[in-house]
């Protein structure tokens, strides 16, 4: 996102930005706040997440370090559409509109760029939903785990969130979530030792994750 503005153009506008420490489980923002500014992941883990009207919560993105959040509303002048809360310690840079405003106005490839990463994030928002509207909740389990990234040498990867936040990423229920692994299972795609999850075929899996 910020490659347009080389060295230079970083160090100034690091100059603008603070750098705040949030405790696991504290909340970045919520929907009742005004966007003023968006935050790149230095250190930690953070959940983007909504509440239905009867407080079910789902999850719409999980992003880790390097990652950025919030940069699309913020140019919006409205309140923030989600709450962002972080699973464990993190640090976060916080970058102001003002601050990134005034380098646009001097350096208009930054603009380019950014719209680059916000398109990039809107492509993933409309698989989000795709996903949620046209999938059955085995397939969509069976994307997420496709998507991880395996032990070198294995095909065992690692969930690294509870299943009940995994079942809320995916938009269903713990319970609904036990049976997709169990059928995931017994269909000799997978097994399942804890958080770790043995892909047993992968090319099954990927049908599974399409149908």
């Amino acid at each position: 996102m910020f490659s347009a503005l080389g060295e230079a153009g970083l160090e100034k506008l690091l100059g603008t930005c603070r750098t705040e420490n949030f405790p696991a489980g504290s909340q970045v923002f919520s929907p009742s706040q005004q966007a003023e500014c968006f935050y790149v992941i230095l250190a930690g883990k953070v959940k983007l997440y909504k509440l239905s009207g009867k407080g079910n919560e789902q999850i719409l993105h999980l992003y880790g370090p390097g990652q950025t959040f919030g940069e699309a509303v913020m140019w919006a002048g409205v309140c923030y559409p989600a709450f962002a809360e972080v699973l464990t310690d993190a640090a976060l840079l916080v970058v102001s509109r003002r601050a990134l405003k005034s380098l646009i106005e001097k350096n208009a490839d930054l603009a380019l760029a950014m719209l680059a990463g916000m398109s990039a994030k809107l492509r993933q928002f409309n698989e989000l939903i795709e996903q949620l509207s046209l999938k059955e909740v085995p397939a969509r389990l069976a994307k997420i785990l496709l998507e991880l990234p395996a032990s070198p040498g294995t095909n065992t990867v690692v969930l690294n969130q509870t299943k009940r936040q995994l079942a809320a990423q995916i938009g269903t229920v713990a319970e609904t979530l036990s049976r997709s692994f169990k059928k995931l299972t017994a269909s000799g795609l997978i097994k399942v030792n804890g958080s770790q999850i043995t892909i047993i075929d992968p090319e099954g899996l990927a049908e599974w994750a399409e149908s």
